[in-house]
C-alpha cells in the first residue's frame, strides 16, 4: 500500500457570498483533506461537513472549538468522519473567494 495526494476541485465563496460551493463525491477513501485559503478574508470562515451526502451541515471541531482557516493558512483535517464538506463565512465576502483542497489517500 502506498500513500498518494489528489487535488480535488475548489471551494469558492462567490462575491457578496458566506457558503462556499460543496464536495460530494472523492471524500470516500481520504485519509486526510487539506484547505488551502485564499490570502485575503473578509469573515470568518469555518469548516463544514456533513454525514448525509449534504443535506445538512455541521461545523466541524477539534479539541472542543470549531475549525476555522484564515487567510493565506492551511488546515488539515486528518480521518475526516463526513462525506460532503463547505465552508461557511461570518459575514459577505467582499470578492471572490477560492479555497483550493486535496487530500491523501491509500492504494
Amino acid at each position: 500500500m502506498g500513500r498518494h495526494f489528489a487535488n480535488l476541485p475548489s471551494m469558492v465563496i462567490a462575491n457578496g457570498g458566506t457558503v462556499s460551493g460543496t464536495i460530494t463525491s472523492y471524500l470516500g477513501d481520504a485519509r486526510s483533506i487539506t484547505i488551502t485559503a485564499p490570502s485575503a478574508l473578509t469573515g470568518t470562515v469555518t469548516i463544514q461537513g456533513s454525514v448525509d451526502g449534504g443535506t445538512t451541515y455541521v461545523d466541524v471541531g477539534s479539541g472542543g472549538s470549531d475549525v476555522t482557516i484564515g487567510a493565506g493558512n492551511a488546515v488539515t483535517i486528518t480521518d475526516p468522519a463526513f462525506n460532503a464538506i463547505r465552508l461557511s463565512s461570518s459575514i459577505a465576502e467582499g470578492a471572490e473567494r477560492t479555497f483550493l483542497v486535496g487530500k491523501t489517500f491509500e492504494v
